[in-house]
């Protein structure tokens, strides 16, 4: 007797477990939740992921999936490198996305460092991004966008990379302008002695072309859809 087909695959499975973890977090993650969200049993879960931590580790790699995907539609999506790299920095968290669920989703990255699988995917995760980083300060330095006096390449886009995380946390409590901007304004603030010219990637017309009036959070977290 053949087995039974697939009504939801596992990419639809796992979109779902993303953004049940943006509502509430990975602590208070459960099966039933996840199950509930994709319209599936916790026990068609377990067979399909085994348990709770064998789901996140899934939910882990799905979503380092899209790193690269990141850096290449960033270099796409303009001619300057600088502002690929801006842009790339910026589109890291979805903006539409409001304090409460860009903590939630950083909280899921670091939940489980102290595992060694967990571990590895955000050691390989990291590397991939300073790699897109470098590859992109590279090309501003090569367009003259950026000086060739920067120190050292790979601490500048480790830097930058850290430097992001920072930004996502700190929008997240202060909740003040939009998270686009916020990561804009960072960045251009430790990009700017390196510059070179005036270069469009410094100016704010430039966030605010892509998104819109900025959007403010201080009176509480947007429902997530």
């Amino acid at each position: 007797m053949s087995p039974r087909p697939r009504t939801v695959d596992d990419h639809t499975i796992l979109e779902a477990a993303a953004r049940v973890v943006s509502r509430i977090g990975p602590e208070r993650l459960t099966l039933a939740d996840v199950g509930a969200e994709a319209g599936l049993s916790a026990a068609t879960l377990v067979q399909r992921f085994g348990s709770k931590r064998d789901l996140m580790l899934s939910i882990l790699r799905h979503s380092f999936q899209d790193v690269d995907v990141r850096f290449v539609a960033a270099m796409e999506s303009s001619e300057s490198p600088l502002e690929s790299l801006f842009e790339a920095a910026m589109g890291r968290i979805e903006q539409k996305e409001g304090p409460v669920t860009v903590a939630n989703r950083v909280a899921f990255f670091m939940a489980s460092l102290d595992d060694p699988e967990f571990h590895a995917l955000a050691l390989e995760n990291s590397d991939n991004a300073i790699a897109g980083y470098m590859d992109l300060i590279d090309r501003a330095i090569v367009a003259g966008e950026l000086t060739d006096s920067i120190i050292e390449r790979e601490a500048f886009a480790r830097t930058i990379h850290a430097m992001t995380y920072g930004s996502l946390i700190a929008w997240s409590i202060r909740r003040e302008g939009s998270l686009r901007s916020r990561l804009h304004r960072d960045l251009d603030t430790l990009i700017r002695p390196f510059r070179r010219g005036p270069g469009r990637a410094a100016s704010f017309s430039y966030v605010e072309r892509a998104e819109g009036p900025e959007m403010s959070f201080a009176a509480g977290p947007p429902a997530v859809s």
